[in-house]
């Protein structure tokens, strides 16, 4: 017959055996499963993948579920909406350039603003010929698709692990907004955008043209004193709403040559109408006075980027005649 004491000492034993092993148990299952891939994930995956590889904003954004999308607009716009009503436009510069009134950006559907995003998020993967799928693992709502890629034969033969994060659409799925997009967003409303073209070749070509020497073809340089006077003008004819200085003396002549008189009338008279027209006209030239150009042409021509700054075109040409600069494109 057992003693008190190995009695009491034997259920003690028992008892932390049996707590041992329920708070193994519970430890188990705070650990996220791992499930097999479906065949309606695995194509969401390479959708997504797909869409990244092409580059295009526009395919992204249809690869992506219709939530995250309408998320993503819904957030921007209060925060610009917030910034307009303390008189700042920081954040809309950032996001979607200076020219881009906050009018415009209201009126943008989703895909349309994560399409004007584009050239701001760097968007790019490898491109896929098939997907391999290894793996779906819960994390909360979502399932992380774990897949291996087979590049194209003639992307050689290396299998890269991507993973996918994904959303239940319907009996389908569709990709939810990778963290790392979230992450690129972030840093763009931060201002933690990557350094400007040119750097420091573009300072030692800027330093040069203060020494008054001339920027030679296809260097980035300042815009010149000569050039910054003749955009100066532009803008101050705009303002003050003589259109017909505008294209009439600051246009190229074979600019105007090729629109021929008409056209150069109609261009006249929708500028004099419009307060927008005239106010993108505006915009350009603003950021072009203080966007450096890249000179071409033996200096003759000088090319401005302004990609996504929210004008309708990429980039503004000037180029010189006879030793006055004009607006060419």
């Amino acid at each position: 017959m057992r003693s008190p004491a190995a009695s009491f000492g034997h259920r003690l034993r028992v008892w932390l055996a049996a707590l041992l092993s329920a708070s193994m148990v519970c430890v188990a299952s705070s650990v996220a499963h791992a499930d097999d891939l479906s065949g309606a994930q695995r194509r969401a995956a390479l959708e997504f993948l797909q869409a990244m590889a092409s580059g295009e904003a526009q395919a992204v954004a249809y690869a992506l579920h219709p939530s995250e999308v309408d998320r993503l607009r819904i957030t921007l716009q209060q925060k610009l909406r917030a910034e307009a009503e303390r008189g700042e436009s920081t954040l809309r510069s950032r996001l979607f350039g200076a020219a881009m009134p906050l009018a415009d950006i209201e009126r943008m559907t989703s895909v349309d603003l994560f399409r004007a995003l584009g050239p701001k998020l760097d968007l790019r993967a490898r491109s896929y010929a098939e997907l391999q799928g290894l793996a779906a693992v819960r994390d909360g709502d979502r399932v992380l698709a774990v897949v291996k890629g087979k590049p194209p034969r003639e992307r050689g033969a290396t299998e890269v692990v991507e993973v996918v994060p994904l959303l239940p659409y319907g009996r389908e799925w569709k990709a939810a907004l990778p963290s790392e997009i979230d992450a690129r967003i972030e840093d763009l409303l931060a201002g933690r955008g990557p350094r400007r073209p040119g750097g420091a070749a573009a300072g030692v070509a800027a330093a040069s043209v203060v020494a008054g020497v001339e920027a030679p073809a296809g260097d980035t340089a300042r815009s010149t004193p000569d050039i910054l006077a003749m955009l100066s003008a532009a803008e101050q004819a705009l303002v003050d709403g003589r259109c017909d200085v505008y294209h009439r003396e600051h246009l190229s002549p074979s600019l105007r040559r090729g629109l021929g008189p008409r056209a150069l009338d109609t261009l006249i008279a929708s500028c004099g109408r419009s307060v927008a027209n005239r106010e993108l006209l505006i915009a350009a030239l603003r950021l072009v006075q203080r966007t450096p150009p890249v000179y071409e042409a033996g200096g003759e021509r000088a090319v401005y980027d302004l990609t996504g700054q929210g004008l309708p075109y990429d980039r503004y040409v000037l180029e010189r005649i006879e030793r006055r600069w004009y607006i060419a494109e």
